[in-house]
């Protein structure tokens, strides 16, 4: 089995690559939507073929990737089955996935949300925002309930082979990896503690709200933003170089590029602002949603991203430069 770990440092998200080598199957398990690009090359460059798309609960601190790797490599995408109504496949507890010579067992693990699930594949389990490494998911909105999620993982996951390796769906200390025995021995929250215990000391937590909570709850409850692949491509403008020479006064110029990028060969754009494209949805957060937007990138595959959230989050008028600036710097205009 390939296995590879993948971070997004923007939301301290861990999306696992899991395929099968023989028949280069392969799922990607609680994708971002910001690293789709970074997801999709990486499966190219393995030879692989995206076969699923797995998301362990609807998330509350980013957008899942999930319905644009559907949108644009076909691959399916499964829940828990009080998951999402626009996934391709709701799976109750103990159903079992094939992907190649691999088997993917669902095991619902409720608690943190009502619809969390954790997938295992013969010695690895993933564990999404149930357990982390030393650690247990919050319990405190879309449903969670502390007793739930104590049952969830004493009485499913510590049943599994202590040697099972834990991979988390977030971690905030730097750790990548766990085993169910060490779980079982060393969390703070879990060893050695009842379930009086347990609720207690979540009840104690008084944690803030996730940062992206009113942008990422509604984009993951329609899997992110493919549900939505219809009417995105309705609203969003593709707009060519030379239409983007004739804008309007009064359009924002939005260039999701990293800073470091602006000083490469294709320069910046005069009059547009930098809001690298890990920054949203935030950084859109007290934006005026009538002013007409134009996103623009190196290729204007990230800035067609970014245009697509901007859609689902409500605003009017978006467009995306066509081609992005290779195209536009091809086609003559100075750099700025």
């Amino acid at each position: 089995m390939l296995l590879r770990q993948l971070f997004d440092s923007e939301t301290w998200t861990y999306t696992y690559l899991v395929a099968d080598e023989l028949s280069g199957q392969a799922a990607l398990i609680d994708p971002v939507l910001n690293q789709v690009d970074r997801d999709l090359k990486l499966v190219e460059e393995l030879g692989l073929t995206l076969r699923y798309a797995l998301d362990t609960h609807v998330h509350a601190d980013h957008v899942t990737g999930a319905g644009q790797l559907r949108h644009r490599s076909g691959c399916a995408i499964v829940t828990g089955e009080l998951g999402p109504e626009s996934a391709d496949m709701r799976l109750a507890h103990g159903a079992e996935l094939e992907l190649g010579s691999l088997r993917i067992e669902l095991i619902a693990t409720p608690g943190h949300t009502d619809d969390s699930v954790s997938f295992r594949v013969g010695s690895e389990v993933f564990t999404g925002d149930t357990l982390f490494v030393r650690g247990t998911g919050r319990t405190d909105f879309q449903n969670g309930d502390a007793a739930t999620l104590y049952r969830s993982v004493v009485e499913r996951l510590f049943t599994l082979p202590e040697d099972t390796r834990v991979w988390p769906g977030h971690d905030y200390r730097g750790q990548t990896v766990s085993r169910i025995g060490e779980e079982k021995n060393f969390n703070p929250r879990l060893a050695g503690r009842s379930l009086e215990d347990f609720v207690a000391i979540m009840e104690g937590l008084d944690l803030p709200d996730p940062r992206f909570i009113h942008e990422a709850v509604p984009a993951n409850r329609e899997v992110g933003l493919g549900v939505a692949e219809g009417r995105t491509e309705r609203e969003v403008q593709e707009i060519s170089a030379a239409d983007f020479d004739a804008l309007p006064q009064g359009v924002r110029i939005i260039d999701v590029r990293e800073p470091h990028e602006l000083v490469g060969e294709f320069g910046s754009l005069p009059g547009s602002e930098n809001v690298p494209m890990g920054t949203f949805p935030a950084a859109a957060q007290d934006w005026e949603k009538s002013t007409p937007l134009v996103c623009v990138c190196r290729s204007g595959r990230r800035s067609r991203q970014v245009c697509d959230l901007l859609v689902q989050l409500g605003f009017e008028d978006v467009s995306n430069l066509h081609g992005g600036l290779q195209d536009y710097r091809g086609r003559g205009a100075n750099a700025a």
